[in-house]
C-alpha cells in the first residue's frame, strides 16, 4: 500500500512523504479523549487551518512539527490499544473505523466504511433511546450512554460510548466521532448477578453514596406494590419513604399526622446508620425483617426477607404461652406482669383500678356428676360471660381449675366497681343447660382496690384472695370488697392455726363422745367422737378451729390426735367394764389421700387391741366427690378389708349421688340433723326422712338420724323404721363427769350391737 493510503488508512498526519497536503486528522476524538488539540488538515475537519507547507524552509518549526505528529501517532496508538473509534459524517454514515471496531463487531473496515452505524443495532434499545442521542448531538452536545450492538456473528456485546460533534471552519457540524470501550464482561457479571438476585427469594435494593437507588429486584418491587408504578432508578430513599407513608404502604400504631412524621424520620435514621435488623409489617400484614448495611464504596444495600411465619408461629407460641388453652382467656402467667403495670399506671395518674379473684361454686359437683366434658363447657361458658360484660379495657385471666381473675382499669371508685360486679353476678348467674340439665352457676368474687387499699401486685392478691375467702363464708355467689377489718380476721385466723398446731403437737387437743342408741329399745349402740379445744381456758366452737385445721392442713395431725384419744378412750371403758359399742370417728378426704392411712389405723387398732368391727370412721358426701377420688376409693376399700365400718355423714345435704352408694363401700347413712329438725312438722323434710330410710334399707344399710331433741321427733323415725338416733335427747357430747355418769347409768352388758 503506498504511503498515501496508509496515511488515510491511519486517519492521521501533518503531512506524505511526498509533502502532498495532509489527509483527514482525527482531532475531534482526540479532543474528546485528551483535550485540545487544534492541529487539522486542510480538507475542513476541525480546528484552526492549517496553511500548506510548501514553502517552509524554517528547520526549527519542520522540527516542532515533526515532534507533534510523533506526539498524534503515540495518541492514536494508545487510544487504538483500548478504545473502539468510528467516525461519521452528518448523516450517521460510517467514514472511518479503528481495528478494536472491526475486532468486536466481526466486520472488515471494507464492510464498514460507507454504512450507517446501525449496522450493528442490536434491536435492545427503544426508538427514543436514539431519538434522544440524535437531538443532543445534532445540537452539537456530547453524548454518552451504555449501547447493547449484535456482531456480524449474532452475538451480542455492550460498549460504553462517548459521541463528540466535530465543526467545519464554517462551524457546521462536519460528522462525529465515537468511543468507545468494551463492557461485555463487565454487563455479563451485572446481569448474572441480576439473576443471582432474582433468585433471592428476599427483596434487595441498593443506594449510592447520594442515597439514590442503582439497583433493586423483582422481589423488592413486589414488596413495594402500592408504589410500584413510581418506583425507578434514581430515585432517593427518602422520596421511597415519603411514598410508602403516603399510600399507607405500612401498617403503624396510629395514622396521625404526627405518628407518621416521627415514623419516617426513624426509619430515614436507621438508614443512614443502619446497625442492627428490624421488623416493619406491611399494609398486607406481610412481615419483613429489614437488614441494611453500608459498603466500603459507600453504597447502602438493603435486604428484605419474608418472616410472616416466623412472626404468625411467634404469636401463635405466645398465644398458646399466654392464653388458656380451654377458654381463650389469659392465663395465669399474664397476670403477675399485667398487675405490675396497672399499678404502676394507678401510680402515677392516681386512677383508682380493681383486683377481682373468682371461684365458680359447686363446679366440683358439675365435673363429677355431669362428667368433665360438661364441667370443660361450664367453664367455657364462665369464661365468656366475664368477657361479654367486661370492658374492652380490662384483662380477664383464668388462673387455673374453677378459678379467674380480672383487672378492672379506670375505675372512678367503690360504686363504680360495684355497679359493674352487679352485672358481672347477674350474667354469670344466667341459667344454662349441661348435659340435659338445667343449672345455675354461681361465682364467689373478691375484689381489692388499689392503689387505695394496695399498692404492689403481691399486696394486691393476698388482699382480693382474702376478700374471695370472705365472700365464700359469708356471701357465697356474690362478691366482697375488702377492707381492713377482713385482714385482721386472717391474721387472728393464722394465730389460731399456729396455736393449734402447737396444741396438737403438745397433746393438748381433747376429745368428747356424743352417744348414739337404738330407737327401738332405747339401748345404747356407740360413740360419735367430736373434737374439742380450749385456747387461754376458753372453749373454741369447732365450727372455728375445724375449718382453719383444713385450710393449713392440719386437719391429718388432728385427725391422727383424735383417733389415737378416741381409741385410748375405748379401751378404757373396755377395761372398766363398759361396752362402749362402736367409736365412729370423723374423717377428712385429706387424711383418706394420706398414703399410709389405712396401716395408720391398723396400727392405732393394734396398739390399743381394738377389734375393728368397733371402729367406725365418717365421712360427708364431699370426701366422696374429693380431687382424687381413685385415692379416697383405695382407701375406703382398704378400711373395709380390715373390718373398720364406714358411715356417710350429713346425707343429703351435698352432692352425692345414688351412683356414689353404690361405688363406695358405705355400712351407714346418716340423717343430716336439717331434715330432722322439721321432721314432724315440715311434710318436705319429712318425705326425706321417709325416702332415706326406705333407700338405705333397700341397699342394706343402717339408718342414723342425727340431732334428735324431742320424743315427738324419735317417735316419727321409729315409726317410719330408722334404726338409730343421736342427739340431745340422748344425751350430749359428753366428757369427764358427765360422761361418767352416762355410763353408770347404763347396764354393762345393755349395748345393742349395729349389726
Amino acid at each position: 500500500m503506498s504511503p498515501h493510503h496508509s496515511s488515510h488508512a491511519q486517519g492521521l498526519s501533518l503531512t506524505d512523504e511526498g509533502g502532498a497536503p495532509p489527509r483527514p486528522l482525527m482531532s475531534a476524538a482526540l479532543a474528546a479523549q485528551a483535550g485540545p488539540l487544534h492541529i487539522v488538515d486542510n480538507a475542513g475537519l476541525p480546528g484552526r487551518a492549517l496553511t500548506s507547507l510548501h514553502g517552509l524552509h524554517d528547520e526549527a518549526v519542520r522540527r516542532q512539527l515533526a515532534g507533534m505528529q510523533a506526539e498524534l501517532d503515540a495518541y492514536k496508538a494508545a487510544l487504538d490499544q483500548h478504545a473502539i473509534v468510528a467516525i461519521t459524517d452528518p448523516s450517521g454514515r460510517i467514514t472511518h473505523v479503528n481495528q478494536p471496531f472491526c475486532a468486536i463487531s466481526g466486520y472488515t473496515s471494507e464492510e464498514l466504511v460507507g454504512q450507517r452505524h446501525n449496522i450493528v443495532n442490536s434491536g435492545h434499545h427503544p426508538r427514543s433511546f436514539f431519538v434522544e442521542m440524535w437531538q443532543k448531538i445534532a445540537r452539537g452536545g456530547v453524548w454518552r450512554a451504555e449501547i447493547c450492538n449484535r456482531a456480524k456473528t449474532g452475538d451480542l456485546y455492550w460498549v460504553d460510548t462517548t459521541i463528540v460533534p466535530f465543526r467545519h471552519e464554517t462551524e457546521k457540524i462536519g460528522g462525529f466521532v465515537s468511543i468507545r470501550y468494551d463492557i461485555t464482561k463487565r454487563k455479563q457479571a451485572e446481569a448474572l448477578l441480576l439473576d443471582i438476585l432474582e433468585t433471592i427469594p428476599g427483596g434487595v435494593a441498593a443506594f449510592d453514596e447520594e442515597e439514590k437507588l442503582i439497583l433493586f429486584n423483582e422481589a423488592y418491587r413486589d414488596y413495594h406494590a402500592g408504589i410500584a408504578d413510581r418506583l425507578t432508578l434514581g430515585m432517593r430513599f427518602e422520596e421511597i419513604v415519603d411514598l410508602v407513608v403516603e399510600r399507607e404502604q405500612v401498617r403503624l400504631a396510629s395514622t396521625s399526622p404526627e405518628r407518621k412524621a416521627a415514623w419516617k424520620e426513624t426509619r430515614i435514621r436507621a438508614f443512614r446508620r443502619p446497625t442492627r435488623p428490624h421488623t416493619q409489617q406491611l399494609a398486607d400484614g406481610t412481615w419483613l425483617q429489614v437488614q441494611e448495611r453500608r459498603s466500603a464504596s459507600g453504597n447502602t444495600v438493603s435486604v428484605r426477607t419474608d418472616i410472616t411465619e416466623l412472626k404468625n408461629a411467634e404469636f401463635t407460641i405466645k398465644k398458646q404461652a399466654e392464653h388458656d388453652s380451654l377458654t381463650g382467656l389469659y392465663n395465669r402467667s399474664v397476670l403477675a406482669e399485667a398487675l405490675e403495670r396497672a399499678c404502676e399506671r394507678s401510680k402515677r395518674t392516681g386512677q383508682s383500678a380493681a383486683l377481682v379473684i373468682a371461684d365458680l361454686d359447686g363446679f366440683k359437683w358439675v365435673n363429677d356428676t355431669l362428667g368433665h366434658a360438661a364441667g370443660d363447657r361450664l367453664l367455657v361458658e364462665i369464661a365468656g360471660r366475664l368477657q361479654a360484660t367486661l370492658r374492652a379495657s380490662d384483662i380477664a385471666v383464668r388462673l387455673g381449675g374453677d378459678e379467674f381473675a380480672f383487672i378492672l382499669s379506670r375505675v372512678s371508685g367503690h360504686a363504680a366497681v360495684e355497679r359493674l360486679m352487679k352485672r358481672v353476678v347477674r350474667a354469670v348467674k344466667a341459667p344454662l343447660t349441661i348435659a340435659a340439665r338445667t343449672i345455675e352457676p354461681r361465682c364467689s368474687f373478691g375484689i381489692c382496690l388499689f392503689p387505695d387499699q394496695a399498692r404492689s401486685k403481691d399486696e394486691l392478691m393476698r388482699s382480693a384472695d382474702i376478700a374471695l375467702y370472705e365472700a365464700k363464708a359469708t356471701n357465697r355467689g356474690g362478691y366482697r370488697v375488702f377492707h381492713t377489718g377482713m385482714r385482721r380476721k386472717v391474721e387472728e385466723r393464722e394465730r389460731l392455726a399456729a396455736r393449734l398446731k402447737a396444741d396438737i403437737g403438745a397433746g393438748r387437743v381433747d376429745i368428747a363422745l356424743q352417744p348414739q342408741v337404738s330407737l327401738v329399745d332405747g339401748s345404747h349402740i356407740g360413740f360419735e367422737v367430736l373434737a374439742r379445744w380450749s385456747r387461754a381456758g376458753r372453749h373454741v366452737p369447732p365450727q372455728t378451729f375445724i375449718p382453719v385445721a383444713e385450710e393449713t392442713g392440719l386437719i391429718v395431725d388432728l385427725g391422727r390426735a383424735v383417733t389415737e384419744r378416741a381409741l385410748a378412750a375405748a379401751r378404757r371403758m373396755r377395761d372398766d367394764g363398759f361396752d362402749y359399742g362402736v367409736i365412729a370417728v370423723n374423717v377428712a378426704a385429706a387424711q383418706l389421700r394420706t398414703d399410709d392411712f389405712v396401716e395408720q389405723i391398723a396400727a392405732c387398732l393394734a396398739r390399743h387391741d381394738i377389734a375393728p368391727s368397733s371402729f367406725e370412721i365418717e365421712i360427708t358426701e364431699n370426701v366422696l366427690l374429693d380431687r382424687a377420688p381413685e385415692k379416697i376409693l383405695s382407701a375406703l376399700v382398704g378400711l373395709k378389708q380390715l373390718g373398720v365400718l364406714i358411715a356417710l355423714d350429713d346425707f343429703g345435704t351435698g352432692y352425692a349421688s345414688l351412683t356414689h352408694l353404690k361405688q363406695f363401700p358405705v355400712d351407714r347413712l346418716k340423717i343430716d340433723r336439717s331434715f330432722v329438725r322439721d321432721s314432724t312438722s315440715d311434710p318436705g323434710d319429712a318425705a326425706i326422712c321417709r325416702a332415706t330410710i326406705g333407700l338405705a334399707h333397700s341397699l342394706g344399710l343402717k339408718v342414723v338420724a342425727e340431732g334428735i331433741e324431742t320424743e315427738e321427733q324419735r317417735g316419727f323415725l321409729a315409726s317410719q323404721g330408722c334404726d338409730f338416733g343421736q342427739g340431745y335427747l340422748f344425751g350430749k357430747p359428753l366428757q369427764g363427769t358427765a360422761l361418767a355418769q352416762y355410763i353408770d347409768a347404763r347396764p354393762a352388758s345393755g349395748c345393742r350391737r349395729m349389726t
